[in-house]
């Protein structure tokens, strides 16, 4: 990917002028901010994701957090990047994997509301992170910008948007990248129960799980891989150029498919050096048709408060619940 991006966004969360809460919500940690009406973080507060307590703890706990950067109550209202499948219409959790237990089937909106008395627009943490994203690039392209994003770390996750719009599917299905086929990952069990994955060979595990399966050792995490890789070792070197490309391969089809303005890739393993990002590069270039020659995938504009930028702008743009709506 190339790194040349710059590391600010415009990013607009209250047209009004109040300060919004923004959170993000992963199987370890919650992060919650306070952000002003221009994307200004004004407090941060962290905790850990009570990811085994239920979900009830959960929003408990989220709640608790946005308690904390916003105990005057200037804000009203909230935004939530949350892991697992997300339909911002209905604000449910419609499907989920176990990182979180008993996190699939939650009434996110809803329940944060009526918790927090703010009103509460959530989505996906992955679509979330990729709204700043979108609005620069439709800045830029009078507001019809086509953008694909990947996040690849522990899992796979995605976000399409196309003339200008993030499209979010059936259930808040869309952009879920990680459970497309891949042939790389062919006969391999995926988390969501079906076989071929994508997520299964190119997410930070699965890489460490195909080292583990060319050298039958055992290794403790993708650094590991990497370091590895960067001493030489055959084995290494294959793990995360197989990853890469399979993921490459996936992003380039996809862009055949939706035409986008602008490719990004963030996440933690693409961080691990050049040989992930340049397999990938090299996969992904090699499946383009004509017309998108010249594409290459960009690093995020955004850092680490990328995903609580996204989440409170969530509020301008998604549906609200409202603390005691009739559900």
């Amino acid at each position: 990917m190339t790194t040349t991006a710059p590391q600010t966004a415009d990013v607009r969360t209250a047209p009004d002028g109040r300060p919004v809460v923004g959170l993000d919500l992963g199987g370890t940690k919650i992060a919650a901010a306070l952000l002003g009406a221009d994307g200004t973080v004004l407090a941060r507060h962290n905790r850990p994701t009570p990811a085994r307590a239920g979900a009830a703890a959960v929003l408990d706990a989220l709640a608790a957090a946005a308690a904390e950067v916003d105990p005057g109550r200037a804000a009203a209202l909230l935004g939530i990047a949350a892991a697992g499948v997300v339909d911002p219409r209905t604000g449910m959790v419609t499907s989920a994997t176990d990182s979180i237990l008993g996190w699939a089937g939650t009434a996110l909106g809803a329940g944060l509301a009526d918790r927090t008395g703010y009103a509460v627009a959530c989505d996906n943490d992955v679509r979330a992170t990729a709204g700043p994203e979108l609005a620069a690039l439709n800045a830029e392209r009078q507001d019809h910008g086509s953008l694909l994003f990947a996040a690849i770390g522990t899992g796979v996750g995605g976000a399409i948007a196309t003339d200008g719009r993030m499209l979010h599917g059936a259930s808040g299905i869309a952009g879920h990248l990680g459970h497309l086929p891949s042939p790389e990952a062919a006969g391999l069990p995926c988390t969501c129960g079906s076989t071929g994955h994508l997520e299964v060979i190119a997410s930070g595990p699965g890489i460490a799980a195909h080292y583990e399966r060319l050298t039958g050792a055992p290794v403790d995490r993708l650094e590991t891989v990497a370091l590895r890789a960067a001493q030489g070792e055959p084995a290494a070197v294959s793990a995360i150029t197989t990853g890469a490309a399979a993921a490459g391969h996936v992003l380039g089809g996809l862009a055949n498919a939706f035409g986008p303005d602008r490719v990004v890739v963030g996440g933690g393993v693409p961080r691990i050096g050049p040989l992930y990002e340049d397999a990938l590069r090299a996969a992904f270039v090699s499946e383009l048709m004509e017309p998108l020659r010249g594409l290459v995938p960009r690093a995020p504009l955004l850092g680490h408060d990328a995903a609580v930028l996204g989440a409170a702008a969530l509020t301008t743009t998604l549906p609200l619940h409202h603390p005691g709506a009739h559900r």
